[in-house]
């Protein structure tokens, strides 16, 4: 249950759990900061000159921390260091590392002017070099989110440079206009941009459209928020509830229009859900943006993020409290409504009431929109979330409608977004590519450059051309900083494999924790995602799996078609109440689960790489502990003898290495061993060999089979008991 208070009236509003990203702490190099220092450089650690170090002994601050090599580490977990060495305040490291990541952004930054030398290269850095509108800069330092990562400068540059944004290179921030002020003076209705971003999971892609989106319609959400109090202030105090629904327009919202709340049965926003007695009109009725997601968990965890940046709160308890999240402490739009159509339930009712954002997934676009609830020239932005998937799964028809406006027909510019680690070449080939990424207003980013589109059979010279990017530059996206590992178990063993590896590496961190190595690096519990080819497998799996693991792991297993409450088995691991995770590759696909450190998985997806990229994209992410600095970041296929060879081609296709580990035979000495490790070695062989070695049995044929027995006639067994 979550409570706001406000001015002569409270809202209760209850959530869901939502597990914030919290970063890793790491043992740092010495440091001595003066405590002023110091906090002047938590305000801004990494854009301020350190003082001397020559201080008096009562106002030393005595940080540690362990120096990695930065050249064989992915962006990823580069970052990760960065933000854990921020969070200690260890900013000579900080500054060391963001220096790293300047020198990698800066030698793929576009220069329009085509100078070499890269004025914006610090500055790019931060939230307010890029263009942030200050309330959101001060809301996304108070979540936690200090600076951008590399793809989200790289896509937040993309849309500066097509809008003329890095022509003024004024220092005085007030005088610049903000983007969404750009766009009226340089756009016309007719006016479209498209932007691919392309980067390898859990490098922050979300917030790459989140916070332009939020920035290019922040006008926009300030001005609806003005007449939407406006109108319940003309109506007067009729029904006495004045202030109950000024603060209900007050009051962020993550709706689903009457029906179950986005988040499951336990999130539901009460006060805010209301509807207003006031005649707002439809100019603050139709969504100002639309983000599909290819499905309901993603579309859940999009909402939640979008829902906390425009000032919604979310606890885990009534007493927690929020610090620099309260609401009191937000200086953006209030009263932002974030409509979500995410399931058939809430696609019968759509989204009648004013909706600023819209989420859904391919599956009940058209009725929003043939409902007339999404309408598309209305429409200012539009995200396509797992653009490879989600694009897959609209027709050609839905395409055209949502994209294929005239200029007349157009009421505002719009800026498209099309999102993804395993967007390929393949959207040259889209239906709406001439209105979703048009010539001259289309930009490609990565985490390591961003780059205008150009048309694949333009002549221009070999020096401008690097500068350029064609569809033929987009692949499938693996962070680097992965360690990739192989088993090769006997036929019908997968499951006994997994058990004894699970149990191994429970064991090493508890024989880490005793000898006391959690001081010197980073230790974790093992937090572990098992994929499965089909939901029938891991439906099989979960029994015997939690039988064997019992008192060690808890397991869950997350199925989105034919399971029980999976928004509440998604929250429930993501919440550390279940420690091992049992799924599919598209069930989790986008999914963030903070403090995973292993992936497994008990087949190779030959037939679809994109699988294999978005199973092992679970860890290795921005947050996460990674395999360079601690012994995260790993990936773990266990495979029949008859599969090894296809994890050779596939590692020659997504570009990467990978090391064989050997087989956990489990065999005990039964003179050395305690009743403990042979009884668990008898229940391994009963329960999960046992179990893929069933046999199947024909009974008609058993019962063809089966030998006759003759039995007397009952007259001569009585005649025999007579005598």
């Amino acid at each position: 249950m979550k409570r706001f208070n406000l001015p002569c009236c409270t809202i209760f509003i209850v959530l869901k759990t939502v597990n914030a990203w919290m970063p890793s702490p790491y043992h740092q190099h010495s440091l001595y900061l003066t405590n002023n220092a110091a906090q002047s450089a938590k305000r801004n650690p990494l854009f301020t000159t350190l003082p001397s170090r020559t201080i008096p002994s009562n106002q030393v601050l005595f940080i540690t921390e362990k120096s990695y090599e930065t050249d064989a580490m992915g962006l990823n977990e580069l970052q990760t260091l960065l933000r854990d060495a921020v969070k200690k305040e260890n900013f000579d490291e900080a500054i060391r590392l963001r220096d790293v990541l300047a020198e990698r952004v800066s030698s793929g930054a576009y220069s329009p002017s085509g100078e070499s030398d890269d004025k914006r290269k610090k500055k790019r850095l931060s939230w307010r070099g890029l263009g942030t509108v200050p309330w959101l800069e001060d809301r996304l330092d108070a979540l936690g989110y200090k600076f951008p990562t590399t793809i989200q400068i790289n896509a937040f540059e993309s849309v500066n440079t097509m809008l003329g944004a890095l022509d003024d290179d004024s220092s005085n921030i007030a005088d610049k206009e903000t983007l969404e002020e750009l766009i009226y003076r340089k756009g016309t209705p007719g006016l479209n941009m498209g932007v691919v971003v392309s980067g390898s999971t859990g490098s922050g892609k979300t917030l790459s459209y989140l916070v332009p989106m939020l920035s290019t319609l922040s006008e926009s959400l300030f001005t609806r928020q003005r007449i939407r109090v406006k109108s319940e202030e003309d109506i007067g105090d009729a029904a006495d509830d004045l202030l109950a629904r000024v603060a209900v327009q007050t009051s962020p919202t993550v709706r689903g229009h009457g029906r179950q709340q986005v988040g499951g049965r336990n999130t539901i926003a009460i006060g805010a859900a209301m509807s207003s007695m006031g005649k707002s009109g439809t100019d603050v009725k139709n969504p100002l943006a639309l983000i599909v997601v290819p499905s309901r968990e993603l579309g859940v965890q999009t909402a939640l993020l979008l829902y906390e940046l425009v000032g919604g709160s979310t606890k885990k308890t009534q007493t927690e409290l929020s610090g620099l999240k309260n609401m009191f402490k937000y200086k953006g739009p209030k009263g932002v409504k974030i409509g979500c159509i995410l399931d058939e339930e809430e696609a019968k009712y759509g989204l009648k009431l004013q909706t600023d954002v819209a989420i859904t997934t391919p599956e009940h676009l058209p009725k929003l929109i043939r409902d007339g609830d999404v309408v598309p020239s209305k429409l200012r932005v539009i995200v396509y979330d797992e653009a490879d998937l989600a694009l897959e799964q609209t027709s050609d028809e839905d395409l055209n409608t949502l994209f294929r406006d005239t200029e007349s027909e157009r009421d505002f510019s719009r800026l498209t977004y099309l999102v993804g680690a395993s967007v390929t070449e393949s959207l040259g080939k889209l239906c709406v590519k001439d209105s979703v990424l048009p010539e001259g207003k289309s930009f490609i980013a990565t985490a390591t450059r961003f780059a205008p589109l150009i048309a694949e059979d333009m002549n221009l010279e070999k020096d401008i051309l690097q500068q350029k990017a064609t569809f033929k530059d987009l692949g499938m996206c693996l962070d680097p900083g992965l360690r990739h590992e192989r088993v090769i178990a006997p036929d019908n063993s997968g499951l006994v494999c997994l058990a004894r590896m699970l149990r191994k590496e429970l064991k090493d961190y508890e024989n880490d924790l005793a000898l006391g190595k959690n001081e010197t690096m980073k230790i974790q519990r093992p937090k572990v995602v098992v994929f499965f080819p089909g939901e029938e497998e891991a439906r099989a799996a979960i029994e015997p799996m939690r039988d064997a693991m019992w008192g060690e792991h808890k397991l869950c297993v997350l199925l989105p078609k034919s399971g029980v409450n999976p928004l509440n088995i998604m929250e429930q691991f993501k919440n550390g109440q279940t420690s091992v995770m049992l799924a599919t590759p598209n069930s989790v696909r986008g999914l963030d689960f903070a403090d995973l450190t292993h992936v497994y998985t008990l087949y190779l997806p030959v037939d679809d790489t994109r699988e294999y990229l978005h199973l092992a994209g679970r860890v290795g992410r921005i947050g996460q502990m990674g395999s360079v600095a601690g012994k995260g970041g790993r990936v773990t296929s266990i495979l029949r003898p008859d599969e090894a060879e296809q994890m050779v081609e596939l590692a020659k296709e997504l570009n990467f290495n990978f090391v064989d580990i050997e087989y956990e035979t489990g065999e005990i000495n039964p003179e050395a061993s305690d009743v403990e490790e042979m009884r668990r070695y008898l229940e391994d062989k009963l329960t999960l060999i046992g179990l893929a070695q069933d046999p199947v049995i024909d009974l008609d044929q058993a019962e063809k089979n089966r030998p006759s027995i003759q039995y007397e006639d009952d007259e001569d067994e009585e005649d025999a008991i007579d005598k």
